[in-house]
């Protein structure tokens, strides 16, 4: 039996608008939660600042984070953070579901990557968790 030949496998990730909008909400849920507390306006404002600051910071990282995660017969898997490829090993307590991909894997130390569905295109999407149910190492 011949072994079927895979096409490479390149996705490049984008910024995902559900991730933000996951963060505003949960910031909106803090600073409503620091405003409903008992204490000093001066520490409530101290508050607001942080996590006004927080969101931010956070905003502005998930736009300019740029991963590509490629998949071939031939390297396995690589991710790029703009730079080179790297190659990398998908660690079993990777979690996948319909909504998001938790992506553990390991280099020279262990790392996670994110991945919400709508990072991708939906078949795009479909194709990864395919691939990394079929193809872990």
């Amino acid at each position: 039996m011949s072994k079927k030949h895979q096409e490479p496998l390149l996705l490049t990730l984008k910024p995902s608008r559900r991730l933000k909008q996951l963060l505003v909400i949960m910031h909106a849920l803090a600073l409503g939660s620091s405003l409903a507390a008992a204490l000093t306006i001066a520490v409530k404002l101290a508050l607001w600042a942080g996590l006004l600051v927080h969101l931010g910071f956070m905003l502005r990282h998930i736009k300019s984070q740029q991963h590509i995660l490629k998949h071939t017969e031939e390297f396995g898997w690589e991710l790029s953070d703009g730079a080179d490829f790297e190659s990398i090993q998908i660690l079993d307590s990777t979690v996948i579901s319909t909504f998001a991909i938790f992506l553990h894997f390991k280099t020279s130390k262990k790392q996670s990557l994110l991945i919400i569905s709508d990072a991708l295109t939906d078949d795009d999407y479909r194709q990864l968790i395919v691939r990394l149910k079929t193809q872990r190492e």
